[in-house]
């Protein structure tokens, strides 16, 4: 009766809609969406209705709860995608357009959007190469050429750069978006992994723009390229963290589901479950983007990236194995999901990450913070005003339960361009362990406060369970 009551509230609002009485038609899909959370379609149609009156916020939190609905609906992708365009979050809008166009590939409403959306970024990065021309006295007449698109004929290899941001000629022909340009300097010999000062070579700068033709005109050089010094990623991870969507080649995760169920779920399947993408990688904000290219590490920053510890913790995270020897299973009503060992772990053995999307901490309003379990702080605020939101994006981390007396230890760390947090085992974890870690001091204070003194001491998964995932 419920649901033929939400489907009449819902016909009424298509009918308001068609007849462009947004208004009426977004109380109608409120009544239905009261009596019924379980439905995309009415989180779409409430979208679009803010979409129609310009109030965006509204229309992202809608196209966001469609999309964990619906992640296998093409529509729910042009949805979310629109929000994004018109919220500014244009490095994740293309990574949604490209997971919707993965679905239906002539979507025509994606391919416009992404088309805006890499038209935006194009913008930013030849925005910040602008900047060098506007601080420093080009080292030659011939950079002024290249800025404009043009080769330039007094080119012989050399690899004079400006001063300030230490950009090369070839690193101003790629963020300047000019691919004949950039073939042009390549086969005369450009230098294509000589950092900028903020640690970008030209290679990374071109896998942040992902201009296919610029890209080619590398020369297949991309794989071949070293860690950013600053930033501990290469060009290819720098595509890693700029997906937003489904993983291919997908993760495969083992889950045991509240109603006992195991099973290896991949990407889609996964995302089904949960309502959000498995991510290991943390996924690069548009908000990030300007820091990176704004500013470098202080010496604590340094620190971190230099840290010999937080080094072999990040090479254990990028060969990691994770997927195989954790699970995700329901731990009660009490706790949810949580995260268990399918294999022993030794004192300081690297176990597994917390990713989701970096956002700047003011971006992110605080009354979701206060009642989300899924916003981690990744450094020190005054250090790094960013935190990692996995709403939407999530790793094994953002699984793993609270415990006064955990069995894992969170470290800072900089890797794939990206401040997170990894975890090593506190203490010798043993097969069939429920993974914790002390939320105090790492999610929000309001939030600790309300969910946190109820918790009991986290218990083991029974061994049937334990076993049956091993074996999967």
């Amino acid at each position: 009766r419920v649901t033929k009551m939400a489907d009449d509230h819902k016909a009424k609002g298509n009918e308001f809609f068609r007849n462009d009485r947004f208004d009426k038609a977004l109380e109608c899909y409120t009544k239905a969406i009261e009596l019924d959370q379980t439905q995309g379609a009415l989180y779409s149609n409430r979208s679009a209705c803010y979409a129609e009156l310009d109030k965006w916020q509204e229309c992202y939190d809608d196209a966001l709860q469609c999309i964990k609905l619906r992640p296998d609906w093409p529509k729910a992708y042009y949805r979310y995608a629109l929000a994004l365009l018109k919220i500014h979050k244009i490095t994740e809008c293309r990574g949604i357009c490209n997971a919707g166009l993965a679905l239906d590939e002539g979507n025509k409403d994606l391919i416009n959007i992404k088309k805006q959306a890499m038209d935006k970024i194009v913008f930013h990065f030849t925005n910040a190469s602008k900047i060098d021309f506007k601080m420093d006295v080009p080292p030659s007449e011939d950079f002024k050429l290249v800025a404009s698109g043009k080769p330039a004929p007094g080119y012989s290899g050399s690899d004079a750069v400006f001063p300030t941001s230490v950009r090369s000629m070839l690193h101003v022909a790629v963020m300047m978006n000019h691919p004949k340009v950039v073939r042009d300097l390549v086969e005369k010999g450009a230098t294509t992994i000589n950092e900028d000062r903020m640690g970008l070579s030209p290679l990374h700068f071109a896998e942040l723009i992902q201009n296919d033709n610029v890209i080619a005109a590398m020369g297949g050089q991309i794989q071949n390229q070293p860690l950013s010094t600053s930033h501990m990623a290469t060009p290819a991870e720098l595509r890693e963290a700029t997906q937003f969507a489904v993983m291919q080649p997908a993760h495969v995760i083992k889950v045991a589901t509240k109603e006992g169920k195991v099973a290896k779920m991949t990407g889609m399947d996964f995302a089904k479950q949960f309502g959000c993408f498995y991510k290991r990688t943390q996924q690069l904000s548009i908000d990030w983007y300007q820091c990176m290219l704004s500013s470098v590490l202080d010496e604590e920053g340094q620190e971190v990236v230099s840290n010999p510890k937080n080094l072999a913790i990040s090479k254990d995270f990028r060969e990691g194995k994770e997927e195989s020897n954790l699970a995700i299973a329901y731990a009660g009503d009490e706790f949810g999901y949580g995260v268990f060992a399918l294999a022993d772990y030794k004192e300081g053995d690297y176990v597994t990450c917390y990713s989701g999307v970096i956002r700047d901490n003011n971006a992110i309003k605080a009354a979701d913070q206060a009642r989300s379990g899924f916003v981690m702080t990744i450094m020190p605020l005054d250090k790094m005003p960013f935190k990692t939101d996995a709403t939407l994006y999530r790793s094994m981390g953002a699984f793993i339960n609270h415990s006064d007396s955990p069995n894992l230890e969170p470290h800072h760390v900089v890797v794939k361009a990206s401040p997170m947090v990894l975890f090593t085992a506190k203490t010798a974890i043993k097969k069939g362990d429920q993974l914790s870690f002390d939320y105090r001091g790492r999610l929000h204070d309001v939030y600790c406060d309300n969910n946190l003194a109820s918790f009991k001491p986290l218990k083991p998964l029974n061994s049937a369970t334990v076993d049956a995932l091993a074996k999967l």
